[in-house]
C-alpha cells in the first residue's frame, strides 16, 4: 500500500486544546482536524477529501508564552473599537472590551511524521501543492510556521508488531490489545451542522510514547516503511 509521508519540524508549535481557557494547554501532537485542516488549505480545496491520517512526532520541551488576550462582551463591539483600542493617542471608551493575562504552553523544536492515505492522485497533488506552494504553511496557529524536510509517497509494508520510533496517536483498539501505556484523547475528524452548531465525529486514540511494542489487530492492519516507521490508520 503508499502513502504519502511528509517530514516537518517546527521551532514552536501550540495545538490548542479546544476547552483551554485560562491557560492555553496543546496537545502534544498536532490532533487530526489540524493536519486535515493544513492539508486541505495547502490544496486549496473546497471540499472535504477522503483520507486517513497516521501523527507521530517528538519535541525537546515545552515553554510557557504569556500573553494578553482581548475579549468582546457583546457581537456588536465596533470595528473602530477592535482595531484601535490601546493604540497611543486614541481617545474613548471601550467598554465593551476586556482584557486578561493567559499562559500559552507552546512546544519546542517540534519534528513531525505523518502519514496519509487516499487515492494515489490525491497523494500526488498534496505533495505537488506542498513542493509548489509560494506561500509559508503553518500547522496549528497561523503563526505556527512548518519547515518541510521531507514529502514523499512511500511504500508500506505490513508486519505483525513493531516498535514505535516517535510517540504517535495510537487508535485505541490498536492500543489495548498491545497493552500500550498512554493518555486517552477524543480527538476531533469531522464535523456536521445541526442547528447551526458544529457536531464534531471524534477518534478516540491513545498518545503513546515511543519505543513501546505494537501488534496489528483484525480491524487495524500495521505497516512499516522503508525507515522502519511504524504506520497504522484510523477507521
Amino acid at each position: 500500500m503508499k502513502a504519502l509521508r511528509l517530514k516537518l519540524y517546527q521551532e514552536t508549535a501550540c495545538y490548542k486544546k479546544p476547552h483551554a481557557l485560562k491557560v492555553s494547554e496543546t496537545y502534544p501532537l498536532p490532533p487530526f482536524a489540524t493536519v486535515k485542516g493544513m492539508l486541505h488549505a495547502v490544496m486549496g480545496a473546497t471540499s472535504l477529501i477522503d483520507m486517513k491520517l497516521c501523527i507521530q512526532g517528538t519535541h525537546t520541551g515545552m515553554i510557557n508564552d504569556y500573553q494578553t488576550y482581548y475579549f468582546f462582551k457583546s457581537d456588536t463591539t465596533p470595528e473602530f473599537a477592535l482595531t484601535a483600542a490601546g493604540l497611543p493617542g486614541v481617545k474613548g471608551e471601550f467598554n465593551q472590551i476586556t482584557t486578561m493575562p493567559i499562559y500559552r504552553h507552546l512546544l519546542y523544536h517540534v519534528q513531525l511524521v505523518i502519514f496519509v492515505q487516499a487515492e494515489e492522485t490525491v497523494l500526488e497533488q498534496i505533495c505537488e501543492s506542498i513542493l509548489a506552494s509560494s506561500a509559508f504553511i503553518s500547522l496549528g496557529r497561523h503563526e505556527d510556521l512548518v519547515r518541510v524536510d521531507g514529502c514523499d509517497i512511500v511504500e508500506l509494508e505490513e508486519t505483525d508488531s513493531c516498535e514505535l520510533t516517535h510517540s504517535a496517536f495510537v487508535p485505541l483498539p490498536i492500543a489495548s490489545e498491545s497493552d500500550i501505556y498512554g493518555m486517552p484523547y477524543k480527538l476531533n475528524w469531522v464535523y456536521r451542522i445541526v442547528k447551526g452548531v458544529r457536531v464534531w465525529d471524534k477518534i478516540a486514540v491513545s498518545f503513546a510514547e515511543k519505543d513501546q511494542t505494537i501488534v496489528e489487530t483484525e480491524e487495524f492492519p500495521l505497516y512499516i516503511d522503508d525507515e522502519n516507521h511504524a504506520v497504522f490508520f484510523h477507521h
